[in-house]
Parts: C-alpha cells; structure tokens; sequence
C-alpha cells in the first residue's frame, strides 16, 4: 500500500519515552517513509503519574522530565532525510479531574519553549488547560473519545477528536466519533497510533493528506484549523 502525496502520520509513539512503544523513533521514521508519508507527529506519552516520563526517576525536576520526553522527537529528527518532516506533538493526560483519569489528549502547536516555561501543566484540569491552548495557540484534540475506559469531555473544551484510530489492539469505535465531531462541528483526526510490533498491522494506516506539503507543526496546525485535509482512514 502507498499513500497519497502529502500524507502526515498524526499519532505515533517512540520506545524512547513512551513505556508501551516498542519501536524506537529511527525505525518510526523508517516505517512511515516506506508507507509513503511526507511527515509525522511525534507523539509520546506525558503525564505526571507517567513513571517512564521522567526516566525514572520520581523526584526528577521538570527540565529533566522535558530533557527526557524530547528525546524521541530529537532521535526522530535526527533520523529523517531531508524533506521529511518531524512535528512535535503529545498524548497528554490530565490526572487532577476526575473526569480525566483515563482520557488521552492529543496536542499539537507546542514546542520546546513551551515545554520549558508552563511547567506542571499536566497538573491542570482540561478547563485550565483550555485556556493555556488557547493563549499558545495549541489544538486539544480528544485521542479515541470512544474507546472503553474513555469519558467524552465537553465539546467546548475540545478542538477536535480523533474519529480514526488505527490501533489494532483496540476497539475505538471509530464510526461513533465521526457521528459525534460531525454532529458537534469538531476537527476530525485521524492516526495510527503505532507504538511498533503489530499495533499498526491489519487496520488501514491513519493520519491526515493536506494539498501541499507542509515544514512544521505551524503550517500543519494551520491546515488543521482551516480545514484544509482529507482523513486516512479505513
């Protein structure tokens, strides 16, 4: 299977940071260069109960944690050719509200400067993560809404949702997130969600194809935000 021309892999994990991925951020890259993506969001697990976060170490200062969570995003960066691009993004979960126990947040705009001076962020409760989005610029897009464990958040708190998770290893109900974003006008997202081995084998590859090639997480949220892309997706 080839994709399309301008095809962006929107969800993917890196064994470097995120403890459930067992593929390391070079053969990531590896694979989405062979599917034919010109690009990918990097999107590693953070949150503060997330032990493999902070390497480890459970009284690690936030630049350690941020030192370590870049550090698949750097080796993904590394890795890729010229004309392939590398986006930072992140799987965030928000542990404070209860409602947020389980939830997974996709979050795309950020970037090291942002990482480095809002630490404990991911203390917040997603109404007061809204309003930092909001101030930076960031889209919170709500990862597999409809997977078991989840709990759909308020539309307003949310830009989009993800409507196409690729993950083999689960059941995210895809088909009832497309009816829910179309129904509340939210972003529809789509991606793998590949953490290597099989998880990304035996569905259809996710993520999204935009008219033109984009260079950076700043174009790529600027297609987002007008609606400029089409969904891969099964």
């Amino acid at each position: 299977m080839r994709l399309p021309p301008n095809s962006y892999e929107m969800h993917i994990h890196t064994a470097e940071v995120s403890p459930c991925g067992c593929a390391t951020a070079q053969e990531a890259v590896r694979r989405c260069i062979g599917l034919g993506y010109g690009g990918m969001a990097v999107t590693d697990h953070f949150h503060c109960g997330h032990a493999h976060v902070s390497g480890g170490l459970s009284q690690a200062s936030w630049r350690q944690r941020i030192d370590f969570f870049l550090t698949g995003y750097q080796n993904a960066c590394n890795a890729a050719p010229e004309g392939f691009a590398v986006m930072l993004g992140m799987e965030l979960r928000l542990l404070r509200s209860w409602d947020d126990q389980n939830n997974d947040y996709l979050v795309y705009g950020l970037d090291e400067d942002f990482l480095r001076k809002n630490a404990d962020f991911d203390l917040m409760t997603l109404e007061e993560f809204r309003k930092l989005a909001n101030k930076h610029g960031l889209l919170i897009v709500q990862a597999h809404p409809f997977r078991n464990g989840m709990k759909l958040r308020e539309p307003e708190l949310l830009d989009g949702i993800e409507v196409y998770n690729g993950n083999a290893h689960h059941d995210s109900r895809n088909d009832i997130a497309a009816l829910w974003a179309k129904k509340y006008d939210l972003l529809p997202c789509s991606g793998s969600d590949y953490h290597g081995g099989d998880t990304g084998e035996g569905r259809a590859p996710g993520g999204i194809v935009l008219p033109q090639p984009v260079a950076d997480v700043r174009q790529l949220v600027q297609a987002l935000r007008r609606r400029d892309y089409l969904l891969l997706e099964e």
